[in-house]
């Protein structure tokens, strides 16, 4: 459906329930706002709703009357606030809305009016739909205080966040953060409030809720108002600011909602402003996996959060100090060092960061606006830290990015001006990628032989016979569709380039642009712009070009002269009534009186004049740049015109509006009107309360006379009683002294009692040990005492048999000795036996001996512990001295 027939639509229906505000009109515009709101809901494309066009202007001025309108019935008002909602996500549409139509104001006002408890006809989800649509609107938008709204704004919304948890805490947080980002004066006033410390202190407590956005809400809140004072140095110090960090990285890479993330971002890149946190971050030891997560988001997340994430790693690669950290999380994945080069970048964007970042460098424009360009400037930034610092163990990947680089110079064919302004930043961004890689002496050549010469010569041309810069054509800076700031940046980057490969065949076409005269009006432009670094460029190509014989330097200095005309000439018309003459007109009279000359002029050049004087061909060249000048100021004034037309339609609208609020103010006039008649009615009142409290005034000083004679007494009552303090205070120091030393008696009479039942029980321990000893000791004597009287029962019996034997032997000798002779034989046979009764008596012996040892060991065993027997009663004895005497 085409978006300008539903625009229409919208505007006929709201003009229809505007002339008659019936049930059948009011239908038929909810039914055309939700076909609107259709078309315009997220993801859908709203460059159809162009905020400068006249239908679009009458269809945003009917939605903000229905706001001011306090009789608007509730759906309308529900359906509005959800289309402005829609729109609000286009950057245009939202600027307009806050500029222009100064919906916050509007907002404020409305949710003022449905706070009141004189309005319970209202629904409640208005007030939830109003915070939440002012929140979108006030994002990164700064808002002027003091105004007639924010006071009583900031008391509704402090009175919700100090209030019991509802559906209105969380969006009053987010426009409460919003509202403080960035502006001094909100702060001041917020600082400035009684309940500063209960605010503090609920959003400290916020920092413990479940949901992650209460969480960066109310941090973002706390970094605004005290991140530089006594509580936030408490808040983000030394202990705590690790917890933080980890707590916002977390936010940061688990978080499912845009918004959420987007205000994290926002967090991070204002605390990284305080130097202390700063210092904090570089030396905090999770960063490098917490960045390999961020980076990790590259490959997963749509294009409105991949810009954010862009965002927060600019902020990241602006600290010197984290850029190596960075380049080494990128470039120094496994899979990227096992690369192999055959491999296509698009086929690895969706799991490596390094890929997922040139992929988004390689989005069109027109599709997404901002996440290319900060894509480009963030890889800017990687090969700067790269190839300028010595970190020669990380692989550049030239081989890869130098074609995408060089092929993403193209020449812009698109006649809208919005997308050639896009499109004009994205080249000035892939050029600045380009010079940061010609820093590489080796890079140089690789870069020459695969940019299209014809190309960058063809975008060359576009510019310079196109742009309103080059052709002196000066319009309003505030016009979105206006490229010739980004073209001219273009241009001054494009030889830039050319001029750091003028070595590498690029010599001629280098010479040939430097001696165009178009060329001149970006260089004086450049010149005269605020930027330092364009300044800088256009000093060095200069300074290179001035060294050519044909060089026009005559035609530059007019150029930077006409520029600063042109300011001049700006300052003045703002300065000027609107009814004053514009002077352009009276220096065209003037111009007129050097026709004639010029005409003369033209005249000889067409009989064939032969001007061989180098002079009179640069006074040619000089009134040649008078003429186009000329034609320039004719096309300023009707530039003039348009802006004047524009005006008018702009005062159109504020007619319109004028009447809308006309009608409101007639409507508070009323109001206050009731408000005066109520007032004089309390003040009757005010009179006779004021004569009751006139008699009460002389009664009370009768009491008043009693009361001081009886406070004299007080007083003396008083002195005494003071002095009773101090003699009380006197005692209770000696009281506490006492208490204290008696604390530590007892403390010591505890400790010593401690010790001595441990004695005791250890002395009893080893009383029971000598017990058992000597017991045992006892019986092994008494087994050794009985087997020393064995063997010596024993010894007797062997001794008693011997000397048996042996008398048996002396008779039988004597016997023998008779019988000699004749016993020869048997002689041999008791010589025998006495040898094995010696043998017997010699093992004898032997066991003797044994014995005899043994026994000798036990003695000594038995005067061993016959020693440890007194020295155990030696402890004893000491023990038993120790406890007595303590």
């Amino acid at each position: 459906m085409d978006g300008t027939s539903v625009i229409k639509s919208v505007v006929k229906a709201a003009n229809q329930y505007g002339s008659n505000a019936s049930q059948d009109n009011l239908m038929f515009l909810l039914s055309q706002l939700d076909t609107l709101i259709g078309i315009t809901s997220q993801g859908k494309s709203l460059k159809f709703f162009c905020p400068k066009e006249m239908l679009v202007t009458e269809c945003l001025s009917y939605l903000l009357e229905f706001l001011n309108e306090p009789s608007t019935p509730p759906e309308l008002t529900s359906k509005t606030m959800v289309l402005l909602f829609n729109l609000g996500a286009d950057s245009e549409i939202s600027h307009a809305l806050q500029v222009t139509y100064n919906l916050p104001a509007t907002l404020a006002a409305c949710l003022q009016f449905y706070s009141k408890e004189q309005s319970p006809k209202q629904p409640e989800y208005l007030m939830l739909q109003c915070l939440q649509l002012l929140q979108k609107i006030t994002y990164n938008y700064r808002i002027s205080y003091p105004n007639n709204y924010g006071e009583d704004l900031i008391r509704f919304l402090i009175q919700q966040i100090l209030g019991l948890e509802s559906e209105l805490q969380l969006p009053s947080l987010g426009l409460l953060a919003n509202l403080c980002r960035n502006n001094i004066s909100m702060q001041a006033h917020i600082k400035a409030l009684d309940n500063i410390k209960a605010i503090y202190k609920k959003l400290i407590q916020c920092l413990s809720h479940s949901s992650q956005t209460v969480v960066v809400f109310s941090l973002s809140l706390l970094s605004s108002l005290c991140l530089y004072e006594e509580i936030g140095e408490k808040l983000f110090n030394a202990k705590n600011i690790n917890q933080t960090f980890q707590l916002i990285f977390n936010i940061l890479v688990k978080s499912d909602g845009i918004i959420t993330r987007r205000y994290a971002v926002d967090l991070v890149i204002d605390v990284i402003k305080s130097p202390h946190i700063k210092q904090s971050l570089i030396i905090y030891e999770h960063f490098p996996v917490c960045l390999q997560q961020i980076l990790k988001l590259l490959t997963t997340l749509e294009a409105d959060a991949v810009s954010k994430i862009f965002e927060l790693l600019l902020a990241f690669s602006s600290v010197n100090e984290l850029r190596p950290a960075i380049c080494r999380s990128l470039m120094m994945t496994p899979n990227l060092e096992a690369l192999d080069s055959s491999i296509e970048p698009a086929r690895l964007a969706s799991t490596e960061p390094y890929f997922a970042a040139i992929n988004w460098a390689m989005q069109d424009v027109q599709l997404h606006e901002h996440a290319p360009l900060k894509a480009l400037e963030f890889l800017t930034d990687v090969y700067e830290e790269l190839l300028d610092s010595s970190m020669t163990h990380v692989s550049p990947h030239l081989d890869i990015i130098i074609p995408i680089a060089t092929g993403q110079l193209l020449c812009p064919v698109e006649t809208d001006g919005v997308v050639l302004r896009a499109r004009c930043r994205k080249l000035s961004k892939v050029l600045q990628l380009c010079l940061v890689l010609c820093g590489e002496e080796g890079v140089r050549s690789e870069i020459v032989r695969l940019l299209d010469t014809s190309v960058c010569l063809s975008i060359l041309e576009h510019q310079l016979n196109h742009n309103r810069i080059g052709l002196n054509l000066y319009k309003p800076n505030n016009d979105d569709a206006d490229w010739s700031e980004p073209g001219a940046e273009v241009v001054l980057l494009m030889m830039d380039l050319f001029l750091k490969l003028e070595a590498y065949s690029l010599q001629q076409p280098l010479q040939q642009l430097l001696q165009d005269q178009r060329l001149m009006p970006f260089l004086a432009h450049s010149l005269t712009c605020k930027n330092r670094s364009r300044v800088q460029t256009a000093l060095r190509v200069i300074t290179h070009a001035s060294s050519l014989q044909q060089f026009p330097t005559i035609i530059l200095g007019e150029c930077i002269a006409s520029c600063n005309n042109h300011k001049a000439e700006e300052i003045e018309t703002l300065k000027r009534p609107l009814n004053s003459p514009d002077p352009t007109f009276s220096l065209s009279r003037n111009n007129k009186l050097n026709d004639s000359s010029i005409q003369g002029l033209i005249d000889k050049m067409k009989t064939g004049m032969d001007l061989r004087d180098v002079r009179a061909s640069e006074i040619m060249d000089v009134y040649e740049h008078k003429l186009t000048s000329l034609a320039t100021k004719e096309s300023h004034l009707q530039d003039l015109l348009e802006a004047k037309a524009l005006a008018l339609a702009q005062a159109d609208r504020l007619i319109a509006q004028y009447r809308c609020r006309r009608a409101q103010s007639e409507a508070e006039a009323r109001k206050l009107r009731c408000v005066l008649k109520e007032s004089e009615k309390r003040s009757e009142e005010y009179r006779e309360q004021l004569q009751q409290v006139m008699s009460d005034r002389e009664h009370l000083s009768s009491k008043l006379q009693k009361a001081s004679s009886e406070n004299q007494r007080l007083i003396t009552i008083a002195e005494a009683h003071d002095k009773l303090v101090v003699t009380h205070a006197d005692t209770s120091k000696r009281l506490t002294c006492v208490e204290s030393t008696l604390a530590t008696q007892t403390a010591e009479y505890q400790s010593l009692k401690e010790n001595h039942n441990l004695l005791t029980k250890h002395t009893d321990e080893l009383q029971h040990k000598y017990n058992i000893t000597v017991e045992t000791l006892e019986k092994q004597q008494e087994e050794l005492t009985t087997r020393l009287k064995e063997t010596e029962g024993q010894l007797a019996n062997v001794s008693t048999q011997l000397k048996q034997k042996i008398e048996q032997l002396e008779k039988e000798k004597e016997e023998l000795d008779t019988a000699l002779d004749g016993l020869r034989s048997q002689l041999e046979k008791s010589e025998k036996t006495i040898k094995e009764l010696g043998q017997k008596t010699s093992t004898l012996e032997s066991d003797c001996r044994k014995l005899k040892k043994e026994v000798r060991e036990k003695d000594n065993q038995v005067k061993l512990q016959r020693a440890e027997l007194d020295k155990h009663s030696q402890l004893t004895q000491m023990i038993h001295s120790l406890t007595g005497g303590k």
